[in-house]
């Protein structure tokens, strides 16, 4: 009798270590933080704003099993309008230029050809994106 029960617990153990339906954690979502992020004021120079900067972060939400994570050195960062507002391509450090004013996308992007367990897969681009922007000046 205490053998069925020895098998059991082992039984047990030996699930808590095989993935969630034979896959591995698949990337479905980039959340940016923060969301937005805006530079000066309107009663200031848009040149007095060169070099001040923000660290964003990149949140993945995975799926088998559900978990968001901290992936901000795992992403590829990039600017849409790099004249405004540059942004480190590895470390997520935005910095406004000091050259112009207005919005700007900041984006965040995984490719992900396979698992990282080696489970192929066609793969996919993941992408999350925030908003930067750098007030435009109008006086005193």
């Amino acid at each position: 009798m205490i053998w069925k029960y020895i098998r059991l617990i082992l039984l047990g153990a030996l699930m808590l270590y095989l993935p969630a339906c034979g896959h591995d954690q698949q990337l479905v979502s980039i959340a940016i933080q923060p969301s937005t992020e805006t530079f000066g004021a309107a009663n200031i120079p848009v040149s007095a704003d060169r070099g001040a900067t923000v660290h964003l972060a990149a949140l993945g939400t995975y799926i088998h099993p559900p978990v968001t994570k901290d992936i901000t050195n795992q992403v590829t960062w990039s600017s849409n309008t790099p004249m405004m507002v540059t942004v480190d391509p590895t470390t997520g450090v935005i910095t406004a230029t000091g050259e112009a004013c207005g919005g700007t996308i900041i984006s965040a992007t995984v490719v992900t050809n396979h698992s990282t367990g080696g489970i192929n897969s066609s793969g996919a681009l993941v992408t999350g994106s925030m908003t930067a922007n750098v007030v435009c000046f109008t006086g005193p």
